[in-house]
């Protein structure tokens, strides 16, 4: 017997099968790419933060993940462009996390400025603990993005700042626009210079030890 079929209801085609298989090949391809990529800009953080990003080669960073020099071309054309796309990632996800920070209060009817900036603190500990090889390339290796690159970045990490500086002058309206500016950036290279020390006090010491430092510094007298 043939197969039934309700009345209205479309016919699947041999063409419409395949249109979706092939959609969902696609995305598979694409979600793969995804995460080599992923894998080849973790794997050139940890290098450039070792070998600095002169001494960085694609195909050191390519062998790290299992693929050939050639290719790492499929997915940056060069070096320059690898070490953009890693300090732009950083400068992305910090101004997106600081974001979902005050979305996350507002959307639960807000909350008290000193818990946002606390939060805002516990944000940027927690990803500079666990991520210290990107922090380091972001700070020594920031001078070799080419212009463009480094426009972006310094625009994103303004951005990220200023976020910060809202919340600090809710809570010390006194301090004024330019001390606030300024006492977030010393405390966000304080939260930064945790890279330095994670490898012999360990994760959890520097992250509670960062806190409230961190804290200190802008709640200062």
């Amino acid at each position: 017997m043939g197969r039934h079929v309700s009345v209205g209801q479309p016919i699947p085609s041999a063409l419409t099968i395949d249109g979706i298989k092939e959609c969902k090949m696609a995305t598979q391809r694409k979600r793969a790419k995804e995460r080599r990529r992923q894998e080849l800009l973790a794997a050139a953080a940890e290098i450039m933060a070792e070998r600095g990003f002169h001494q960085t080669r694609l195909g050191d960073v390519g062998a790290a993940v299992g693929i050939s020099g050639p290719g790492v071309y499929r997915h940056f054309d060069s070096k320059e462009s690898l070490l953009a796309e890693i300090l732009i990632d950083i400068s992305v996800r910090l101004a997106d996390g600081a974001r979902d920070v005050l979305a996350r209060h507002r959307d639960t009817g807000g909350g008290a400025p000193e818990v946002i900036l606390s939060d805002l603190v516990a944000f940027h500990v927690e990803f500079a603990v666990t991520e210290p090889d990107r922090i380091r390339v972001q700070e020594r290796e920031i001078r070799n993005l080419q212009a463009q690159a480094l426009e972006k970045v310094r625009s994103l990490q303004r951005t990220y700042l200023s976020l910060w500086a809202d919340v600090l002058l809710q809570c010390q309206p006194h301090l004024g626009r330019k001390e606030a500016r300024l006492r977030v950036q010393l405390t966000a290279g304080l939260i930064n210079s945790s890279r330095h020390v994670i490898h012999w006090a360990g994760a959890d010491l520097v992250q509670d030890q960062a806190t409230r430092m961190a804290l200190a510094s802008l709640w200062a007298d």
